[in-house]
């Protein structure tokens, strides 16, 4: 089973709040996806807080997460932004300083954003309500076996 943590969930949400608007569908995507990866409790209350009234990136504490999650984050918060079809200004400004903070390589971000890619492509794969963790993870193996492969 896929597993983000509450700092993931706060930074892809910091990156879907980055253009001052977070869709219903987005915000409904997210809880459902925090919940699909079992967070519950404090932390699931605080990605509930994020989503209805945003939250700064900078404030996201990353430096626990590991290599995968850190790929899985970017590549969430790239397929959340793309999901209307265009990455506005604000959102490639916030998803470049993701990348920054979760320090993984161009090419490691080009990879995680292929792969989110290749899930928005899929019948349903422009709905938050239908976003398929599995899937992706498949595609990041592909792209990246071994950062996936190497926690």
């Amino acid at each position: 089973m896929t597993t983000l943590s509450k700092e993931a969930f706060l930074a892809i949400t910091a990156v879907a709040w980055s253009d001052g608007l977070l869709r219903k569908n987005e915000a409904a995507g997210l809880l459902k996806a925090a919940r699909d990866v079992g967070l519950e409790g404090e932390p699931f209350a605080e990605i509930e807080l994020a989503v209805r009234e945003g939250v700064d990136l900078d404030q996201v504490d990353l430096a626990a997460l590991a290599g995968s999650e850190r790929a899985r984050t970017y590549a969430f918060a790239m397929w959340l932004a793309k999901i209307d079809g265009v990455v506005n200004t604000d959102e490639l400004a916030a998803l470049r300083r993701l990348g920054e903070r979760l320090e993984l390589p161009d090419h490691k971000l080009k990879a995680a954003a292929s792969a989110a890619f290749d899930v928005a492509c899929l019948p349903g794969g422009n709905r938050p309500d239908k976003f398929d963790f599995e899937t992706l993870e498949q595609r990041l193996l592909e792209k990246l076996p071994a950062l996936m492969s190497g926690d």
